[in-house]
């Protein structure tokens, strides 16, 4: 059995608020790559920002055990 971390036990909306800031973090850096690499970090984060709209319960629970980002 794994021991639930603080995000683990956080509500779901602050799961899912912590998981647009964290996708809007890694997005800064987005300048120095190289245009292939953009789009494909452009792509995740579309995917991840449409699944915390549509409550997707995969994406809010992204870094539990057995759920794939």
């Amino acid at each position: 059995m794994t021991v639930p971390t603080p995000r683990n036990a956080a509500p779901s909306d602050v799961r899912r608020v912590e998981l647009v800031e964290e996708v809007m973090a890694s997005l800064e850096s987005l300048d120095d790559l190289p245009l292939e690499q953009q789009a494909a970090k452009l792509s995740e984060a579309q995917g991840i920002l449409a699944g915390v709209l549509n409550n997707d319960p995969a994406v809010t629970q992204l870094g539990l055990p057995g759920v794939s980002r």
